[in-house]
């Protein structure tokens, strides 16, 4: 069967067992792999693309090397690690110019700063324009990808769907000059670095999973692995997506469910644990929207209705 058949998560399923330790920190398959070393986790995460998938119109160079390394810091803070230190290998073809190169590395060198880890070099290739960035990390005990039934699901950040959004942008050529969140949150996206002050309230938390693949892929992705469905009340809705949507008469329950790419984090909260999660939240600021709850049969449904279990597939 081809890959093209297969799916990238049937494939990752398949592939992530291969060689994982049993004695590991996470299941394979997880955002993170890792080993228990000197009494803690010390969890590691890959993740790469081509340069073209993710340039969108306006995107300085820097912002793909920036780009890669926050999407492997944000594997590793939705399972509470915290980052010691990234790597970045860059394709380029011989035809291309050293400054580009240069540019991508600075700004995977600024995101590691903003992730409090220092970039640590990596390595040159000849071929089609791609990155590929590595980053380690440590936790006490890192969350799983998991839920339980009767927990509370808690999305946080509040860009659900920007990405999404500037991506709409992009090909419909829209000029994104009124939407500076939808622009930044295509071009630089962050990682919550505040997710790591969750780490006291670790017994309070199931499970967790990164949103970049797609809310509602990530929802499916908790529920199988935690056993359970998954019943959506409301969703986020950032109001310069809502403007946008209205602008160009898009659905924007259909970009907050499957925009993908705006590394957020999707916990589910033990309900004992919601007023001390909550509290910590709103004490220091961080924007998150209580979604719904963890419940019976495996599967994922917004107001009684099927949410498809689809997400980003780089081989579809």
């Amino acid at each position: 069967m081809r890959i093209a058949e297969f799916g990238e998560r049937a494939l990752l399923s398949r592939l992530s067992r291969v060689g994982y330790p049993k004695s590991a920190p996470l299941p394979p398959g997880d955002d993170a792999g890792g080993v228990f070393a000197l009494g803690r986790a010390l969890l590691l995460k890959t993740d790469g693309f081509r340069a073209a998938e993710v340039r969108l119109s306006g995107m300085p160079e820097a912002a793909i090397g920036w780009r890669a390394v926050t999407a492997v810091a944000s594997d590793l803070l939705a399972k509470l690690a915290g980052p010691l230190g990234f790597v970045l290998a860059v394709f380029l073809p011989p035809e291309a110019e050293v400054e580009k190169a240069l540019a991508w590395t600075q700004g995977a060198a600024r995101a590691a700063r903003a992730y409090g880890a220092p970039l640590l070099g990596g390595d040159t290739n000849a071929g089609e324009e791609a990155v590929v960035a590595s980053g380690y990390a440590v936790a006490e005990r890192p969350l799983p990808r998991g839920a339980r039934e009767g927990d509370h699901l808690l999305l946080v950040g509040d860009r659900y769907g920007l990405t999404g959004a500037a991506i709409d942008a992009h090909y419909r050529g829209a000029d994104l000059s009124r939407y500076p969140a939808i622009r930044a949150a295509g071009h630089w996206p962050r990682a919550r670095l505040a997710l790591l002050g969750l780490g006291p309230y670790r017994r309070y938390l199931s499970g967790s999973a990164d949103s970049s693949d797609g809310l509602a892929l990530t929802l499916w992705l908790l529920a199988e692995a935690g056993g359970v469905g998954v019943e959506l009340f409301s969703l986020p809705f950032h109001p310069e997506l809502l403007a946008y949507a209205r602008e160009h008469g898009l659905a924007p329950e259909s970009l907050v469910l499957y925009g993908g790419e705006e590394y957020e984090a999707v916990l589910a909260v033990r309900p004992e644990g919601r007023p001390f999660v909550a509290a910590w939240l709103e004490e220091h600021g961080v924007p998150h929207h209580w979604a719904g709850r963890f419940s019976g049969p495996v599967g994922v449904r917004f107001s009684d209705l099927p949410v498809a279990r689809k997400g980003y597939d780089h081989f579809r």
